[in-house]
């Protein structure tokens, strides 16, 4: 049976108590200081799963002890590729052969992605397509079914900066009349735009405020990853009637009762596996349900795939119909409640 390991970060202190027990009494202050000081890494073993084809893996969630936003500190660099090398190195000693990367740990392979890869000798993913094809996917199904003609639709995309929310913006430059670009990096953005309209003929804007830049949009998508989005976006900001769509990081589950409701809202960047498997190893997920990054890790696993896909600040759009393909192959489903595939 082939295996494969997954690296997160937990998003918070309260989580970190979950993992590490030994901590629960300790200040959240205190623990932001003496993370460092744990353990490095701790091993979970997550339930095998099977694909439709007869297919088995088994996998490993490898959990950092440096909280997220130390993992995607830059003062912090050189402890942070320590962190992800290390966990690389226990996923080979496990026996898997390939690791996945949580959104966290990705932005860092990102930034050096030719120090992970000459330091690892296990091939590596940051779930960068599977994540980006679910969230086009999903915002093409809801406006299917709601019967919105997205080639007259604005969309706005929060955190435009990151690697696979960009993949999905030029993805859906394709099908969209117009897209709106923010994130803190304008340097990334401009870049975004040019890659757009290479093969889009449509109107690309650059906006710096998130309020501004999702006032007038038909379809709004956020990634709740912090260092990808700007902190001055706010729900009051959208239009009535907007579809708001959610991209959830790690242990990061989405409180509906915060959403105004007069938006419509949907959970985008989840799989569903397939005949109903349950790994019950993140809290709050719809049952059934994994994030697209794991899925991505396991698929590769399952098709014996083993090379470092998705990387680096670029990837070819090819990439996206290839993993959409191999999950359809293997049974694994993007998760649109509010669109469901008959």
């Amino acid at each position: 049976m082939k295996k494969y390991a997954f690296i997160v970060s937990p998003i918070n202190t309260h989580q970190l108590k979950k993992l590490w027990p030994a901590c629960r009494f300790l200040p959240s202050l205190l623990i932001n200081i003496l993370s460092r000081a744990l353990p490095r890494l701790k091993v979970l073993r997550v339930k095998d799963v099977r694909s439709n084809q007869g297919k088995n893996i088994q996998g490993f969630l490898i959990i950092s002890s440096l909280l997220s936003q130390q993992l995607s500190s830059l003062s912090r660099e050189e402890l942070v590729f320590d962190r992800v090398i290390s966990a690389g190195h226990l996923a080979k000693e496990l026996g898997a052969k390939i690791a996945g990367l949580d959104c966290f740990a990705a932005l860092v392979a990102d930034k050096g992605y030719a120090t992970i890869v000459k330091s690892l000798k296990i091939p590596v993913t940051s779930g960068h397509a599977l994540t980006a094809w679910s969230v086009f996917e999903g915002v093409y199904r809801i406006a299917k079914a709601r019967k919105i003609d997205l080639k007259h639709s604005h969309i706005a995309i929060i955190g435009a900066a990151s690697t696979a929310i960009g993949l999905a913006a030029r993805k859906l430059s394709d099908y969209v009349a117009k897209v709106t670009l923010t994130d803190k990096e304008i340097a990334k953005m401009v870049k975004l735009k040019d890659l757009i309209l290479t093969h889009a003929d449509i109107e690309v804007v650059i906006e710096n405020d998130a309020g501004r830049a999702v006032k007038d949009a038909d379809i709004v998508i956020k990634s709740s990853c912090p260092e990808e989005s700007p902190a001055d976006f706010n729900l009051q900001n959208l239009k009535a009637g907007c579809i708001f769509c959610h991209i959830p990081s790690f242990y990061n589950g989405f409180e509906r009762s915060r959403l105004r409701d007069d938006i419509a809202f949907a959970q985008l960047g989840l799989i569903k596996l397939p005949f109903k498997q349950h790994i019950g190893i993140f809290a709050g997920l719809p049952r059934g349900t994994i994030y697209a990054s794991l899925a991505e890790t396991m698929l590769l696993a399952l098709e014996e795939k083993f090379v470092n896909y998705s990387l680096g600040d670029y990837i070819n759009l090819d990439k996206l119909e290839e993993i959409a393909d191999l999950a359809v192959q293997h049974g694994f489903e993007v998760w649109v409640p509010e669109a469901p595939v008959l």
